[in-house]
């Protein structure tokens, strides 16, 4: 007999979570259903999480050999410990998936470990070592998440052939790490793995890193990483690979017409990510996907049958831990009759390498693109009094503002702590406010933020002199 249920929800990651706890609290008996052992799906457990705390740890160690001498610290006799770092990184994240556990008992959430299938749009039948239970829902939300995109000749053996979770994972530091890709994934754990003494090699096909971003912040970051010692061939595809038992020869046609080989000892293949619906039977349920594997949903997030939803990397859209979590509360808000839209423009990207890269809204390209005509201001890090003081001054602020309505339409740090000061431009973009608005914000003294109002001062002062 069936387990029955208002709300089940598939998957467990930031989507699937935060969908659980808040429709508990709403009053809904809700299900949660994940295959892992642990809650919080890829992010929490082989995902954001792990990788912000390596970047973290590797990220002081690098500063302190940088910058320590011209801050009077004498970091000169500095060593790491790779396993005590790893077991930091296991720490953090086991406590955070234990307290995502700890969340669903707090508010009456049942979690249901195993694989899900769809027997019927109201039935899914559960698989785990304890055998198969099935679990009736009115509504069913889909946040299973994806997965890394492999490559023909490079299975992932999550030893020598590794996916980010590999990477995540490994016993020691290779001397030789080959990266294919050069996307936010690719250029993080390159950080990571540079920053510890591998020599790091980035093979990329397009012609820019990070190709999402706005163009100025790709051509910078790239100038940045390549001073940090990690070698980048872009425009550059890999044409055969030979994994021997000591190291990976990969061969690589460099813009169409230079052939090289490449040695390593592990390659991290960072090509992509795909929606995960391997084994769920959405035909049972006659929920459709489309032709890159994604979920259909319309804009409240229903796929085709109206009563199951789906969320986060399952749909087509940017692959982020906090969109899914956002699209998580729409949704189970809406069943309570509380609509709220997601606006995908004021979502924010970041790329937690050193400087970090933060944007939010259109880059300049793509308000060219859209007809906008704009104006942009740009404030160097170089010229703000906490980030000299923070001996960390590399990059800019860059703010576009459409001319017409005044409005913000784009914000583009790469810098100090711009993870964290994006949250104006988030702010703004979802409260609609003028660019004026940002620029008369009275901002502390001395602080990072201060080059946000320099960036708008200037942006207002473009669209003045331009008309």
């Amino acid at each position: 007999m069936a387990s029955r249920y208002d709300v089940a929800i598939i998957g467990a990651g930031p989507g699937g979570y935060v969908a659980a706890v808040r429709a508990a609290q709403l009053g809904f008996k809700t299900v949660c259903i994940d295959k892992r052992e642990t809650l919080g799906g890829t992010c929490l457990n082989v995902g954001c999480i792990p990788s912000k705390a390596l970047l973290h740890s590797t990220g002081v160690y690098a500063y302190l050999k940088g910058a320590g001498s011209a801050l009077g610290l004498d970091a000169s006799q500095l060593e790491f410990k790779f396993a005590e770092i790893m077991k930091s990184k296991q720490e953090i994240v086991k406590g955070l998936t234990e307290g995502v556990a700890g969340l669903f008992k707090k508010h009456g959430v049942t979690a249901l470990y195993g694989a899900a299938h769809f027997i019927d749009p109201h039935h899914l039948s559960v698989v785990n070592d304890s055998g198969v239970s099935e679990v009736e829902a009115d509504w069913v939300i889909i946040a299973t998440g994806s997965e890394s995109i492999t490559l023909p000749m490079l299975p992932f053996d999550e030893k020598q052939i590794l996916s980010s979770t590999g990477a995540l994972q490994l016993k020691q530091v290779p001397d030789r790490l080959l990266v294919i890709g050069g996307g936010v994934i690719g250029v993080e754990l390159a950080s990571v793995y540079s920053r510890l003494g591998s020599k790091v090699t980035v093979v990329e096909m397009l012609d820019r890193i990070c190709p999402a971003l706005d163009t100025a912040l790709s051509k910078y970051l790239l100038q940045s990483l390549q001073k940090q010692g990690i070698t980048f061939l872009l425009s550059t595809q890999v044409v055969t690979a030979v994994v021997q038992p000591q190291e990976v020869i990969l061969t690589v046609n460099h813009k169409g017409d230079q052939m090289q080989n490449l040695n390593g000892d592990a390659v991290l293949v960072a090509v992509g990510r795909r929606p995960f619906t391997q084994g769920l039977k959405l035909e049972n349920a006659r929920v459709k996907t489309d032709a890159k594997g994604f979920i259909v949903v319309d804009h409240a997030f229903r796929t085709t049958q109206k009563k199951i939803f789906a969320i986060g990397d399952v749909i087509e859209g940017t692959m982020l831990a906090h969109r899914a979590s956002a699209e998580a509360e729409s949704v189970v808000n809406a069943l309570k009759g509380q609509y709220q839209v997601v606006n995908e423009l004021s979502i924010p990207n970041v790329v937690y390498t050193h400087p970090e890269v933060a944007v939010v809204g259109l880059s300049e390209e793509e308000c060219r693109h859209a007809g906008l005509d704009v104006a942009v201001g740009v404030s160097w890090f170089k010229g703000n009094a906490r980030a000299r003081c923070m001996r960390d001054t590399e990059g800019f602020v860059k703010i576009i503002g459409d001319k017409v309505s005044g409005r913000l339409v784009g914000m583009h740090i790469i810098g100090p702590q711009a993870s964290e000061l994006i949250v104006e431009g988030m702010a703004a973009m979802e409260m609609k406010v003028l660019v004026k608005e940002i620029e008369h914000w009275p901002h502390a003294h001395p602080t990072l933020s201060e080059t946000v109002k320099e960036a708008a001062f200037e942006a207002i002062h473009n669209m003045n002199a331009t008309g």
